[in-house]
């Protein structure tokens, strides 16, 4: 007796290829389908947002009238330094929009003055309008908000009275 026993195929043989058209037709449909539903699920009513521009413009008239609806307080210096004897000086800043509309954009110029009041060093902060960065809230900042923002300076110069720096909003765009 010299049979051999071959067990019976699980499924029977049939062209090659066979299973592979409806899947490809059920992936075609399933990736229209989702494609469909991303698709109308936009709201056409909300606008894209559009981002800050580089530069502002100069201060209008609407935008100096609303100045004083913007809270810059909390300012607060700290410094840090590394191991290898660098140090960064920080400058803690909240800023609160006590007005009506929303603050798409708000530019603060910052100055470090020496003990004579002359000015040593002066910097610009984009505190609201600022591309996002993690541990920064993006977006505009609407009315009653109050944001805490961060800048901060490798370099100052040594002639600095030590005092916190004067800061002023130079630039402004509303909602």
């Amino acid at each position: 007796m010299n049979a051999s026993f071959e067990p019976a195929p699980l499924h029977p043989e049939g062209p090659s290829g066979s299973w592979q058209l409806p899947l490809i037709v059920a992936a075609v449909l399933g990736l229209g389908v989702l494609g469909g539903i991303l698709w109308l699920g936009r709201s056409g009513s909300e606008p894209v947002a559009q981002p800050a521009p580089l530069e502002l413009p100069p201060l209008n008239a609407e935008a100096e009238a609303y100045i004083p609806q913007i809270e810059i307080a909390g300012l607060d210096l700290s410094r840090w330094q590394n191991f290898l004897g660098q140090q960064v000086t920080y400058l803690d800043i909240r800023v609160t929009n006590h007005g009506a509309r929303s603050i798409l954009v708000l530019e603060l110029t910052i100055e470090f003055l020496d003990p004579y009041q002359a000015v040593v060093l002066r910097d610009t902060l984009r505190a609201i309008g600022a591309r996002p960065l993690p541990g920064r809230p993006a977006g505009p900042l609407g009315p009653g908000q109050t944001r805490s923002v961060r800048a901060a300076f490798e370099h100052i110069p040594a002639d600095w009275n030590g005092l916190p720096p004067r800061v002023q909003v130079t630039g402004l765009l509303l909602r």
